[in-house]
């Protein structure tokens, strides 16, 4: 899988991957730190644009998710609901 690639080359606690369509990593800085409403909106708007299917990846010490991490993923799902895309369960990576 295309995220085995972060075991080796963490990224910082709080960072997120989400990986579109089983083929692309975006990687977005603080993502899980600092999600708020404008946030959701505005990646939502960009996943029913790019993706079907994504997969979110978050970044956390001991690769153990936070409760905000899996409220994150709740928002973004009610977010995307009504839409093509599928959002898959919320995974951990190592943090740096």
């Amino acid at each position: 899988m295309a995220l085995r690639i972060y075991a080796d080359d963490p990224l910082e606690d709080g960072d997120a991957v989400l990986l579109l369509d089983d083929t692309v990593c975006l990687e977005i800085e603080r993502l899980a730190d600092e999600w708020d409403d404008i946030g959701r909106r505005n990646l939502a708007d960009i996943l029913t644009k790019t993706a079907r299917r994504v997969l979110v990846a978050i970044a956390r010490d001991g690769s153990e998710l936070l409760p905000g991490d899996y409220q994150l993923w709740r928002e973004l799902h009610q977010e995307l609901r009504d839409t093509e895309v599928e959002l898959l369960p919320v995974r951990a990576l190592p943090a740096a």
